[in-house]
């Protein structure tokens, strides 16, 4: 018989974790970092000039049509969309975009970010800026053009224009615009704060306008500068190289040389430029007004065209420079377009198409947003010929107005024929407007149009140079999906729409036509698609808006096949791929990326290895849970063995088992993964994007599920876990384990709110419940309980219960169900006597108020009974005129404490004050505040809240001082410096930041500490926006980071919390000090509080700590610095004990280091190496069932990264040079041996006893 140790070993042989496997489970997604705004900007940039190179996708937030005039600030305010190229009049509600100033490249193939640039420059004059927008509409900060000449160009609204290499983002070009126009830079500006990019592929170009002499933003008539493609700098008029002024085209000059008509038109505008031939370009301007609405408004009649000749000619300096001359500039003639000629249009709108014969066709949306003009211009005559006004109708039969107009300038093949004999080419149009059939979320949608671009008005009738594309029926509709994209060599029409079930999907449609003869319509038909064609499913509750597709991108396009990228509201970008074959038309999806993941705002770990089964089975969640519970008796456990143990010998896991203890395969490594408790699910919730988005860990990142939540909500909230439950605990309620989760959205209305509730299974996405609930005041707290009973889901129900705090101290329950109040009442008598405690914050009052929750008597625990009710305990209140709250932060749920002391190197203990209820509010000081202080005694204020913080330690002044006089530092001047009682040295710094810790459930002030020069001086102006202050809370250690704008570096603030100490010789065997053994935040004494300032080179963003599974390992503080790294700290290197002078011996036994006040930033604790994780924001972190290691998320920027880190090194893993093949033929030598030992053994014995019977 083997013996049981090998046998086991062999059974089940341990997964073991390798030091060498550092590092090769980080991953990094890069998103293309757009925000909430998206993609609006998109096009293909070549990489090379060789016409069959590589390509990428250009893509920025920027305007999607650059070149377009922007209308005024009071339209954005009022929330409509610039329709050059925006939204196209659909309404996205607030932004928070403008944190987001972004270009990227993407590959065309797979949608990696292969390159992406912040396209704004870093610090600019506050005089530059003009905001574009009193509002917090989205108002893009750059314009970008991707331009023929392997070079993205950008430029930022303070006049940096960068150029990118289009292959690798390399910065190319660098250039201050503005001062290269004016030595007085600060007097220009772009018209309502937007730049403009116009490309006439010999040359580029931007719009300037001056600012009002009475200083404020309301700019004058525009001016056009043309750029030089090398330099980036202005190009000079001809005769005057040295003369900046020169550079500048100004739209009136062109207008009154042209001799216009202005009519009431008085601002001249510069509407477009392009090509018209070698070193030629065309230029139109136009006189204009804003309406009521503040539009830029004109009309056709006022509109003039000039024509510009590029040369080059060598300059003084002997280097050659590009110049222009104007060449004529002549107004449009209208005579022949009367429909058109003074019809009030939006400049914004207008189109210019050139054509190749000598023709261009201009195109706008009447100013009523019911019409579209179209007419076409002879350029060698500006002669135009008979307008069209072709009404909203005509467009699409539920449109209620018209929204964007896009020109595709590719000619029209249908059929594989060119749609362009004698009546010259044909250009599609794409149209979009707003659909009135949804007048809660108005969608978008586009018609498709082909453009007659000869001039000459035949075809349809006679009159007409707008074609129409119809169906197949004499009566068909017209191409109306959410979303065009037109392929002219396929002659195929790719549209996004949704079906029956909801759901957005691809589909075909392909474009042909009869004879283009007077009365011949253009036809699609439906084309058949194979494949798989899903853009977005369908999303049943709060999130419908989500699956709409915003655009339709051709990314590529030949007479084989089709590439088209879309981009939904939801924040998700995916590329399909179209291959025509056979006369079939095959789809499949290329890649498809959650743009969610470039704004996450929390983020929570579940485990994967408890993860139920998917919804394929039809099998219940219920019932897999019950199953699962089943599997953990003791009975079923042994039967589980036994099976084991009969395939170990029967079916052939002896075999296995050797083999993958010589090779570990992926498929072991994943069980290793899910052993470890390294494979997790973070379910990660976009604020901005209204979007939830779960991922695999262990999967580098893979996106699990995503779901979509209420578009229009105020804010949204991730609930799981309860208050007296740990994080960590293995049979969940609350912990890793515990997948159920609660999605809360609360939606503001004008009679009261409500809550959008939904209990989703964490690890699948699978939604058990959801519900709308009615709110009357607005949600100032949420508390998550967790009922401990195990029960079945029902229709209203889910076992996560939110404990809603309200303004009014109210409480709701969500969801609002018998089983959920029951939960709180149970709640109640777990918290004991003491009851259950909440509270709120209120920044705009600064008030801090402690909750005390009962239930009332007599109440019953039902739907809609209110049973519960708050009384205050206390309250903590920051005066909102001196300070105004920044931050607010709790500790961290369910951390592993090791030990509630610390043993010091003396043998003593250093007690740690734990208090589960503390919270760190960070305030800074107003204008208001900080001249308080500067005042000191004085009746303004000096004898507020300000005055205790400077009476003592930092501050000190004379008990006789009077009202008017300022307090002077401790210390005596240095030499040559005036005396302290001078009025030179009497200013000090006043304290300007503000870090309080308070005791929520008593409200009362714990300690409070006070910084100086932690804010600029346009802060303390009121100019700018609140200063960051990222802190995190781990065990009774509190860090904090801030700039100090006097040493320009990042101080590190660090503060431990302390019960006492206990001397060696005060705890014995026979004798202990006297301690409370319970903690009450009512009655137990304030902590003792050790502080230390730290400096940093790098500007700090986010601040986090390790997890480990039982605390053992050693706490790491997490560090993400602004140049896009992120940096892990030991905690000795923080410690506020670090002592000033030589280590002590027992110091030394303690490990203490000695004082420095600048922390190092080791590359070898640099956990992100070679990952550059931009804008982080946020650090969560989760333990393994291993206790080295510790799984690490940063996000909140474009970029989410995943790292593993060992806070201790490996002390539980493997070394590099492990040999599992030895270790492999070891044991099975040991098995043979043994075996033959045993068989030798039992000879012996049979001989011996032989013998003892012939005796």
């Amino acid at each position: 018989m083997l013996p049981l140790l090998p046998l086991l070993l062999l059974l089940a042989p341990a997964a073991a974790l390798h030091a060498d496997e550092a590092g090769l489970t980080d991953f990094v997604l890069r998103t293309a970092g757009h925000g909430d705004a998206g993609v609006r900007y998109a096009r293909l940039a070549s990489t090379s000039h060789s016409p069959g190179g590589e390509r990428v996708w250009v893509t920025s937030q920027s305007e999607g049509c650059p070149a377009a005039i922007i209308d005024g600030s009071n339209y954005i305010a009022a929330g409509g969309k610039n329709s050059g190229g925006g939204d196209g009049g659909l309404a996205m509600g607030k932004s928070g975009s403008e944190d987001y100033c972004s270009v990227a490249a993407r590959n065309v193939t797979t949608g990696d970010v292969i390159w992406r640039v912040d396209a704004c420059s870093a610090s600019a004059p506050k005089s530059r800026i003009s905001s574009g927008s009193s509002s917090h509409e989205f108002v893009p900060r750059h314009a970008t053009l991707a331009s023929v000449y392997l070079t993205v160009f950008s430029l930022d609204r303070t006049g940096i224009m960068r150029g990118w290499n289009a292959a690798d983002g390399q910065l190319v070009l660098d250039t201050d615009l503005l001062s290269h126009i004016d030595s007085d830079a600060d007097q220009w500006t772009f018209p309502n704060g937007v730049p403009r990019l116009l490309d006439a592929q010999s040359a580029i170009g931007t719009v300037v306008a001056k600012r009002a002499q009475s200083g404020g933003t309301e700019e004058g008539d525009e001016s056009l500068v043309l750029l030089d493609l090398g330099s980036g700098r202005p190009v000079m008029e001809e005769g005057y190289h040295h003369q900046p002024a020169r550079a500048l085209l100004s739209a009136r000059a062109l207008l009154q040389k042209a001799k216009a008509p202005s009519k009431k038109y008085g601002r001249a505008r510069i509407v477009d430029m392009h090509r018209l031939g070698e070193a030629r370009i065309g230029v139109w301007v136009a006189w204009s007004s804003e309406d009521e609405k503040g539009r830029a408004v004109g009309s056709l009649s006022s509109v003039a065209f000039a024509e510009v000749a590029l040369t080059s000619k060598p300059s003084s300096e002997g280097r050659i420079v590009t110049v222009y001359q104007i060449v004529r500039a002549v107004p449009l003639a209208m005579a022949d377009a009367a429909p058109v000629a003074s019809a009030p249009l939006r400049l914004s709108s207008m189109k210019v198409v050139h054509h190749a014969d000598g023709a261009a066709s201009l195109l706008a949306i009447a100013a009523n947003d019911s019409q579209l003009l179209a007419t076409t211009v002879d350029l060698s005559t500006a002669k135009a010929r008979r307008g069209q006004v072709v009404e909203i109708d005509a467009l699409h039969p539920y449109w209620r107005s018209v929204a964007s107009i896009h020109v595709d300038n590719t000619r029209v093949v249908v059929d594989t024929h060119t749609l362009a004999t004698e009546d010259g080419d044909y250009h599609v149009v794409r149209v979009a407007g707003t659909d009135d059939r949804y007048p809660l979320v108005p969608r978008r949608t586009e018609s498709l149009l082909l453009l007659d671009g000869n001039g000459q008005l035949s075809s349809g009738g006679g009159d007409s140079a707008i074609e129409r594309v119809y169906g197949e029926e004499k009566n068909g509709d017209e191409i109306h999906q959410d979303a065009l994209a037109y392929c002219a060599d396929m002659g195929t029409v790719v549209a996004a729409m949704r079906n029956e079930d909801g759901e957005t999907v691809a589909t075909a449609l392909n474009v042909r036509a009869e004879d283009l003869t007077p009365g011949s319509r253009v036809h699609w038909s439906s084309r058949e698609v194979e494949g798989d064609g899903l853009i977005a499913p369908s999303s049943s509750h709060g999130g419908v808006t989500h699956g709409l597709v915003k655009y339709a991108y051709l990314v590529e396009c030949s007479n084989k096949g089709m590439t088209v990228a879309f981009t939904t509201l939801g924040g998700t970008t995916s590329a399909f791929r179209f291959d025509s074959n056979a006369g079939k038309l095959a789809v499949h999806q290329l890649w498809s990326m959650e743009e969610a993941l470039g704004s996450i705002s929390s983020a929570i770990f579940l485990d994967e290895t408890h993860a139920v089964a998917s919804s394929d089975t039809g099998v219940s969640a219920d019932d897999e849970e019950e199953e699962a519970l089943r599997n953990l008796q003791f009975a079923n456990r042994i039967q589980s063995q036994l099976s084991s143990l009969k395939n170990f010998f029967f079916g052939g896991g002896a075999l296995s088992s050797l083999a993958s203890m010589a090779l570990m395969s992926e498929e072991k490594k994943a069980e290793r993964d899910m052993a470890f408790g390294f494979a997790k699910i973070s379910v990660m919730l976009s604020e901005r994007l209204h979007r939830i988005v779960a991922i695999d860990t262990a999967k580098k990142g893979q996106v699990v599920w995503a779901m979509s939540l209420r578009a229009k909500a105020s804010w949204h909230r991730l609930v799981r876990g309860g208050q007296f439950v740990a994080l960590n605990d293995p049979h969940g309620n609350g912990g890793v384990h515990d997948h159920e989760m609660l999605a809360l959205s609360y939606v503001e209305g004008s009679g009261g709110g409500s809550v959008d509730w939904q209990c989703f299974d964490g690890t699948t996405g699978r939604v058990f419940s959801s519900e709308t609930v009615p709110a009357k005041t607005s949600v100032m707290q949420i508390v998550p309980l967790r009922t401990l009973a195990h029960h079945p889901h029902d229709a209203k129900g889910c076992r996560q219960v939110a404990l809603l705090v309200h303004s009014d101290w109210t409480v709701s329950v969500v969801p609002d169900t018998a089983r959920s109040y029951t939960t709180v009442d149970e709640a109640l008598e777990s918290a004991g006597p003491n009851g259950l405690f909440a509270h709120t914050i209120n920044k705009e009052t600064g008030e801090f108020l402690a909750l005390r929750l009962a239930r009332k008597s007599g109440s019953k625990l039902e739907p809609g009974s209110d049973p519960f009710e708050f009384s205050p305990v206390g309250v903590t209140t920051f005066d909102p005129s001196q300070e105004r709250i920044l931050q607010v932060t709790y500790p961290r749920r369910g951390e592993a404490v090791q030990s509630p002391s610390t043993v010091l190197g003396d043998d003593a203990l250093l007690l740690k004050y734990l208090n589960p209820h503390l919270v760190v509010v960070v305030t800074e000081a107003t204008p208001a505040g900080v001249a308080s202080v500067a005042e000191g005694g004085s009746n303004k204020g000096g004898d507020g809240f300000y005055n205790s913080l400077v009476g003592g330690g930092q501050y000190s002044g004379s008990s006789s001082s009077g009202p008017g006089q300022k307090r002077r530092p401790l210390g005596a001047s240095k030499p040559g410096e005036e005396t302290p009682g001078s009025s030179a040295s009497n200013a000090v710094a006043a304290p300007s930041l503000f870090v309080t810790l308070i005791d929520s459930v008593s409200g009362q002030i714990l300690h409070r500490v006070s910084h100086a020069h932690a804010l600029e001086a346009d802060i303390l102006a009121g100019e700018a926006s609140p200063t960051s202050v990222p802190v995190v809370i781990s065990e009774n250690w509190i860090v904090y980071a801030f700039s100090n704008q006097r040493t320009r570096r990042t101080d590190v603030g660090v503060l431990t919390l302390h019960e006492g100490m206990i001397d060696k010789n005060s705890m014995t065997a026979f004798s202990a000090p006297e301690q409370e053994l319970e903690f009450s935040s009512l009655e137990s004494a304030k902590p003792i509080v050790l502080s230390k300032t730290y400096g940093l080179a790098r500007a700090v963003t986010a601040l986090g700590a390790t997890t480990t599974r039982a605390g053992i390992s050693s706490r790491q503080f997490l560090f993400a610095t602004a140049n896009d790294q992120v940096v892990s700290m030991d905690r000795r290197m923080l410690d506020p004990r670090r002592p000033s002078g030589d280590l002590k011996d027992s110091e030394k036994m303690e490990g203490l280091i000695r004082y420095a006040p600048l922390l190092p930033i080791i590359p070898l604790r640099t956990p992100s190496h070679v990952y550059e994780v931009s804008a982080v924001t946020a650090i969560a972190s989760a333990s393994a069932n291993v206790e080295s290691q510790s799984l690490v998320l940063a996000h909140g920027g474009p970029d989410v990264f995943f790292t593993r880190i060992a806070p201790s090194k490996g002390f539980d893993l493997l070394p590099d040079d492990f040999n599992r093949a030895l270790l492999s033929a070891v044991l099975v030598g040991l098995i043979v041996l043994l075996g033959v030992m045993q068989r030798m053994n039992g000879k012996k014995m049979v001989k011996t006893i032989w013998s003892i019977d012939r005796l």
